[in-house]
């Protein structure tokens, strides 16, 4: 197939943009959710669990290992892998959880998305995870 670019060199390039933009993304909701950490404890419960402050912590402290673990290209995959996860319990848990800090529904479909490519492509160029 005929390409524009067909230099695929730059294919490193590309995981390393996309890694940087979500990794970028995952910081900001996690920086919003610490700056309106306490509206957020009232609403954050799971009914399994029975105290919701530690709920909220728990959300923000995996949107920020997450957010470290791509902008730093340390264990990429694990942080995209973790990042799926927290996207689909996120997209059971938004009908519950109704504060303007959570983003919408196509947000967590589009971070699946790019938490599954970058799961099975890697961290890119400028990572500390070495390409096998």
């Amino acid at each position: 197939m005929l390409q524009i670019f067909p230099i695929q060199f730059l294919a490193l390039l590309a995981y390393f943009i996309l890694r940087i933009f979500v990794g970028g993304i995952v910081l900001y909701l996690g920086i919003i959710h610490i700056r309106h950490y306490h509206e957020m404890k009232k609403i954050i419960t799971v009914p399994w669990f029975p105290f919701p402050a530690w709920s909220t912590r728990v959300l923000i402290g995996t949107e920020l290992i997450i957010a470290s673990s791509l902008l730093l290209g340390a264990y990429t995959q694990l942080g995209a892998l973790l990042l799926t996860i927290l996207s689909i319990k996120m997209l059971f848990f938004k009908r519950t959880w109704k504060h303007h800090t959570i983003p919408g529904y196509m947000t967590y479909i589009l971070l699946i998305g790019c938490a599954l490519s970058l799961c099975i492509t890697g961290a890119g160029a400028f990572a500390f995870d070495l390409p096998i």
